[in-house]
């Protein structure tokens, strides 16, 4: 009997060998974990305005006339295609508007222009507003997930 008993506290022994190392060894301790990821967004393109000016002028066939001139430099990494809205005021409000759209490329320096016909002592006022086109970048996000570690992973492999 006593040979019975002790096969039956070795298989015990080695039950409980097993079930600690299957403890020690797989992974199922749910840990937080960072990570960064590469994703596409949208955003403007980036410019500045160099110079804005309103100057009159007089042709012997026209007349006078109001020429309205946006430089614009794209500063940034990509190229695309710029719109200026040009606005001319009078005493009594918005009196003409001119759009001037072209493609600029990255680093490059554009002169938009555009000419509206007025009257000889006109008071007059120009605005203008920039529409720049939207390009594709990436960025770094850092994001979270889940993910299963075991005992042993978690004490020597932080």
């Amino acid at each position: 009997m006593s040979l019975g008993k002790g096969y039956r506290n070795l298989i015990i022994g080695i039950i409980i060998i097993a079930v600690v190392i299957v403890v020690l060894v797989i992974p199922m301790i749910p840990v937080e974990e960072s990570y960064n990821e590469t994703e596409p967004y949208n955003r403007l393109a980036t410019y500045d305005v160099v110079s804005a000016t309103l100057t009159e002028g007089w042709d012997l066939v026209r007349g006078t006339y109001h020429t309205s001139t946006i430089v614009l430099r794209n500063t940034d990494a990509y190229g695309g295609t710029f719109s200026v809205t040009h606005r001319l005021y009078d005493i009594n409000g918005l009196y003409d508007i001119e759009t001037t759209t072209a493609f600029v490329g990255s680093g490059q320096q554009y002169t938009f222009s555009t000419q509206f016909d007025t009257q000889w002592l006109q008071d007059v006022r120009g605005e203008y507003s920039v529409s720049a086109p939207t390009v594709i970048d990436t960025r770094v996000v850092t994001k979270q997930r889940t993910v299963y570690k075991s005992i042993i992973q978690l004490l020597f492999y932080r």
